[in-house]
């Protein structure tokens, strides 16, 4: 694993026979992205899903450009539980409409807001959310910024400046291999690791999605680092557990979650995304490699299937998952 990455265990953690388990806090889809912080709903549902590690999704704790607001009734009657394409969600996300972007003036506006606040806000803030939840027996592992590529050097410097605050070292981001170029030497001035995070767009060679992408950034320098999810990485038709076996000390944490593969030669991410246990992931061999291996590498749960329960719900649910296969 990535030198530094690891962490001590705590008589309150959620390991499971060597395994650590976490949670990506986007799971919790009642926590709207509106520019808030809502650490304090985090925790919360941590404590309440018994998960004490986490992947802080920056979207949920600082100024950002969505539109933050519940999708219409009319669409989707029950949002934090999922919504159908076309009305709120698609084939691989049921939870798109939380990445809704606001256009026009509002877009301008907002997003002079964030660049503003990005740049000078007091790196007290995200020391005080450390603080908030080590209180609560809390950990943040690793932190999940929404990065665009009309993003300004000094808001990139400052990722890593917070991420410092907040107490981890890996930033981990859904971006291009041109913007991980950018980004690499802000994470070697501070000692950071920038992983990126792949998904299933194997078409287009600039997204993170088959082992070449990530080879290809790996090689750029070893503040590289990936943080693979194992539902995308399987959709597109790759194994996880060789890939995790290959390139273990390259891994900061996994996200896991089911999904279907995508269609031979397909252009669009069709394969859903599913309950665990219908989809096309190994999610037991992977937690069994982790495991047998020893391999210090968090997995994180990720809600982000349409589900029967509200969104603690079906994370206890998937933890529950992990613990049957763990013991």
């Amino acid at each position: 694993m990535i030198a530094g990455l690891a962490r001590t265990a705590r008589a309150d953690s959620s390991i499971v026979n060597g395994v650590q388990l976490g949670v990506q806090t986007y799971s919790f889809h009642e926590i709207l992205n509106d520019g808030q912080n809502h650490s304090d709903l985090i925790i919360k549902d941590m404590l309440a899903s018994g998960l004490y590690s986490c992947e802080l999704f920056g979207a949920q704790v600082e100024p950002g450009i969505f539109v933050g607001k519940l999708p219409s009734p009319a669409d989707c009657p029950a949002p934090t539980r999922g919504c159908s394409a076309g009305k709120g969600g698609t084939a691989r996300n049921p939870w798109a409409w939380e990445f809704q972007r606001l256009t026009g003036d509002d877009l301008i506006k907002v997003r002079e807001k964030q660049r503003r606040w990005r740049e000078t806000a007091p790196l007290d803030y995200f020391l005080a959310i450390r603080k908030q939840f080590n209180a609560a027996g809390l950990d943040v592992f690793s932190f999940n910024p929404i990065v665009a590529p009309d993003w300004s050097d000094a808001e990139l410097d400052r990722t890593f400046q917070m991420a410092k605050a907040l107490g981890v070292k890996s930033v981990n981001v859904s971006t291009t291999f041109a913007m991980i170029k950018r980004i690499v030497p802000f994470a070697e001035k501070t000692g950071g690791i920038v992983a990126p995070h792949g998904h299933g767009v194997t078409w287009d060679p600039e997204e993170f999605s088959t082992r070449a992408t990530f080879l290809r950034a790996f090689a750029l320098s070893q503040a590289v680092g990936a943080n693979l999810d194992i539902g995308h990485y399987s959709a597109t038709g790759a194994d996880p557990v060789a890939f995790i076996d290959e390139f273990h000390d390259r891994i900061t944490n996994l996200h896991i979650k089911d999904r279907k593969r995508n269609s031979p030669g397909a252009r669009e991410e069709d394969g859903a995304t599913v309950p665990w246990g219908e989809g096309d992931t190994p999610i037991r061999e992977v937690l069994l490699l982790l495991k047998n291996k020893r391999y210090p590498i968090p997995a994180f749960i990720e809600y982000e299937h349409a589900g029967a329960l509200d969104p603690v719900g079906e994370v206890k649910k998937s933890f529950e998952y992990c613990r049957r296969v763990l013991s």
